[in-house]
């Protein structure tokens, strides 16, 4: 014969806190799937299953779905933490809560093992069952969230301005703006004329590559920067 099969409550702590944060402006009279969702965005199905379902197995809510004496003191920040353990003491066995009584986030993976084996369960919903528990053991309001814990990447952030750098003039240019050549001493235009004495004529090509995400400030202060050291190679 097969062996049942031990259920036990699973709930997320944003829909537990959130659900808890709505009890505390005022109770409703029956809490259904569209209360649930004006809360928290899911859907009927979601709603039932995630939320009304172990709301009832945790005894906030009835089997009508209407709160109970206890989700009124539930609300009470100075009466969370009673109500916690009194939900602790009629949910699980005793077992569980004389081997990890504290139920510190620290045994999390003891706690999920214990559910494994004694809830014959699979380490997905091991892992969830632990979570209420500690949830429950921890009955802290000032705790982050699961998600909110968790450290999130930070955005790379790139620089217009560093995108937007002028190509040098290539060595050549360089070279003949720095070292002209001056023409010899016999060689004479087209008019007869010496071009002794004459400055050569300097040719600079530059190429600038300006990224689309830059500012117009950005593009002035560029051109600026090149006008003011261009300037220096023509004087």
């Amino acid at each position: 014969m097969a062996t049942e099969k031990a259920t036990y409550p699973k709930i997320g702590r944003r829909i537990w806190l959130s659900m808890r944060a709505r009890f505390a402006k005022s109770i409703p009279t029956t809490v259904t799937p569209d209360f649930v969702s004006s809360i928290v965005e899911m859907g009927d199905a979601s709603a039932k299953a995630n939320v009304l379902s172990p709301l009832r197995a945790l005894g906030i809510l009835d089997q009508d779905n209407k709160p109970t004496e206890l989700a009124e003191r539930w609300r009470h920040d100075d009466e969370y933490k009673q109500v916690c353990e009194e939900i602790r003491k009629a949910v699980y066995p005793i077992g569980l809560l004389e081997t990890y009584p504290e139920g510190s986030p620290d045994q999390h993976e003891q706690i999920k093992k214990w559910f494994a084996k004694n809830g014959k369960v699979g380490d997905s919903a091991a892992r969830m069952f632990a979570d209420t528990y500690i949830l429950l053991s921890q009955a802290d309001l000032s705790a982050p969230d699961n998600d909110a814990a968790k450290p999130r990447p930070a955005k790379k952030v790139s620089s217009p301005a560093a995108k937007a750098v002028a190509k040098p003039a290539s060595k050549a240019a360089q070279a003949t703006a720095i070292s002209p050549k001056e023409p010899p001493d016999n060689q004479h235009d087209n008019k007869g004329h010496s071009g002794k004495g004459r400055l050569p004529s300097v040719h600079i090509d530059v190429q600038v590559h300006i990224s689309p995400d830059t500012t117009p400030e950005q593009i002035d202060r560029i051109f600026e920067s090149m006008s003011k050291h261009l300037g220096t190679y023509i004087a």
